[in-house]
């Protein structure tokens, strides 16, 4: 009686003793963690790399997850096996942990079918505080062709930081390293909201619109490197019309007093039109008007006689980005002539354009000869001069025709062409 009660005893041990066994069976021995990025700041995703060995060909990790909690993070890795041969096979395992706050942090692991065989020294780690540069700070609003000029282009920064960056200058460089366009120093520093003008070397072939460039800033003098930036540039500003400012102000000897009709024209079309008001207590007026690139006249006509001082208007878009002006004339029309943003203008701009769909304009012994460059009948033509008066008008039925220029006066003239297809075509030129 004693002898099987004693064999009952050892054999419910047994089976207790193989059952836990079995549930603590290891399948994955881990041997190294490593850390991704291997000095992290609190800007990276970090990850932690699981390297060991699999105990028969036919283990695998069924599972991983991972939780940060305050300084710790868990580890749940899951091991199991349908059978295999008894060969240990080399395996790694990558978990995302995610971006984490500064700090020293450790490295717990659990779950079934794992031990951990790692150095004690590879359970911690240290995600240090990154500080942004001040040129991480800068934000780069725009980059464009220069508004009222087609030989340089303008950058558009706001400095939200207390860094100058001492005497900066902007250089613009191809993705082949040639310079595209290059600030000259004339600024102390960037404080606030600043533009910088960039002029284009003679000779310069600026690429197609978009292309990858670089924009470096340098300090001292084109001294030192501070910033660089690797971005698509598109030169021609991302809206249908961009917001310019028409104003007339007084230059003294004198106040101004009463009202000034201004209009602004497109070929002679009506595009815009206000009013400028002046008293004793306000000798500067301004209105805020949108326009899409193209060729304009902007016209001034005092509703009254001269009343002394030395009043100007014109175009642009605040003090730091003047455009075109001129002085008032009390008694005759005054006008402005302005392009706006010339090279984004979508028809043929100059005498050495030469593009599909658009308008070639070669010089003659008595004039002008325009032809269109697709072929097709030039239709209805109308030339206006600076002032967006008609000179001339004409209907041509082909693809080509002449304009005699004797006895016009010197200056800007722009042609507007409607063809029979519809499309509308210009180009200018200068009489001298």
């Amino acid at each position: 009686m004693k002898t099987t009660t004693l064999l009952f005893v050892l054999l419910t041990v047994w089976i207790s003793w193989t059952a836990g066994s079995v549930q603590a069976q290891t399948y994955f021995y881990l041997g190294q963690i490593a850390v991704l990025p291997a000095a992290p700041t609190d800007q990276d995703d970090v990850q932690l790399q699981l390297s060991g060995d699999l105990s028969d060909t036919g283990a695998s990790i069924t599972s991983t997850t991972a939780q940060v909690t305050g300084s710790t993070v868990e580890l749940t890795v899951s091991a199991t096996s349908v059978g295999g041969a008894d060969v240990l096979v080399p395996h790694m395992e990558t978990m995302n942990v995610g971006v984490l706050p500064a700090g020293t942090y450790t490295i717990v692991i659990t779950g079934p079918g794992i031990q951990d065989l790692a150095p004690g020294g590879q359970h911690t780690f240290t995600v240090t505080g990154s500080v942004p540069s001040a040129c991480d700070s800068l934000i780069l609003a725009s980059l464009s062709w220069a508004p009222f000029s087609d030989t340089a282009l303008l950058v558009h920064v706001f400095n939200p930081t207390f860094t100058l960056f001492d005497y900066p200058g902007f250089l613009l460089l191809a993705d082949n390293g040639d310079t595209l366009a290059q600030e000259t120093v004339n600024f102390f520093g960037i404080a606030g909201e600043s533009y910088h003008t960039l002029a284009i070397p003679s000779g310069t072939i600026m690429p197609s619109s978009p292309f990858n460039g670089t924009l470096q800033l340098w300090t001292l003098f084109y001294d030192t490197l501070d910033c660089s930036w690797d971005l698509p540039v598109d030169l021609c500003p991302p809206d249908s019309c961009t917001e310019v400012i028409v104003d007339m102000q007084n230059f003294g000897s004198g106040l101004v007093t009463g009202s000034f009709l201004y209009t602004v024209r497109e070929a002679g079309s009506e595009v815009a039109t206000g009013t400028f008001i002046f008293t004793e207590q306000q000798q500067y007026d301004q209105d805020t008007i949108c326009l899409p690139p193209g060729d304009y006249i902007m016209e001034l006509i005092p509703q009254q006689g001269p009343t002394g001082g030395g009043p100007n208007f014109g175009v642009g878009m605040g003090y730091t980005v003047p455009g075109p002006r001129a002085p008032v004339t009390w008694t005759t029309l005054a006008a402005v002539a302005f392009t706006l943003y010339e090279q984004c203008i979508d028809v043929g701009q100059s005498i050495a354009t030469s593009a599909p769909n658009s308008l070639s304009v070669a010089r003659s012994v008595n004039g002008i000869e325009v032809m269109r460059t697709d072929g097709q009948a030039l239709g209805n033509m109308h030339v206006y001069d600076a002032q967006g008066r008609s000179v001339v008008a004409a209907k041509e039925p082909t693809g080509r025709h002449a304009f005699t220029t004797t006895g016009w006066a010197p200056g800007l003239y722009i042609l507007r062409a409607v063809g029979k297809d519809g499309n509308r075509l210009a180009a200018r030129w200068v009489v001298e």
